[in-house]
C-alpha cells in the first residue's frame, strides 16, 4: 500500500485520537495538558538589580573602564604608527606640488590613517 499524505494524516490522526482516550481513561475522565512552562527573554536584563541599559559586563573601577593590560598595548603602538604614518603624511603635502593635482598615494596613505585610527576609537570602546 502507497503511503500518501491523506493516508498519513489518517493515521496521524486516529493515533493522536488513541492517544487522548488513553489519556481520558487514565485520569478518571478529564483531559490535562502540561502546564506551559514560560521561557525567558533574550531580551531580560541579566542584573534585575541594574538601572535599564547598564546591566552590561564591563569592568569598572573607580567610574572609569578598565581595558586588558594587551589591549593597551595594542592601542599604543596602533597610535605610534599613526603618528609616524600622519608624520609623513605632513611632510609629503608639504613637498607637493599645489599646482598640479594631489597624488593618488597621498589619498591612500590618508585613508590608511583614517582606518588605523577607526581601529583604535573601535578598541577603546570595547
Amino acid at each position: 500500500m502507497k503511503l500518501t499524505r491523506r493516508r498519513m494524516l489518517v493515521v496521524s490522526g486516529a493515533i493522536a485520537a488513541a492517544l487522548a482516550e488513553s489519556r481520558v481513561n487514565r485520569l478518571g475522565g478529564q483531559v490535562r495538558s502540561p502546564s506551559p512552562q514560560p521561557m525567558p527573554s533574550p531580551n531580560a536584563p541579566r542584573n534585575e538589580n541594574a538601572p535599564i541599559g547598564m546591566d552590561t559586563d564591563i569592568p569598572v573601577r573607580n567610574g572609569d573602564r578598565q581595558l586588558p593590560p594587551a589591549t593597551w598595548i595594542d592601542i599604543k603602538s596602533d597610535a605610534q604608527k599613526i603618528l609616524d604614518l600622519a608624520t609623513d603624511f605632513k611632510w609629503q603635502v608639504e613637498r607637493a606640488n599645489l599646482n598640479n593635482t594631489l597624488p593618488v598615494l597621498l589619498l591612500h596613505q590618508a585613508h590608511d590613517i583614517e582606518k588605523l585610527a577607526k581601529q583604535v576609537q573601535n578598541r577603546m570602546k570595547s
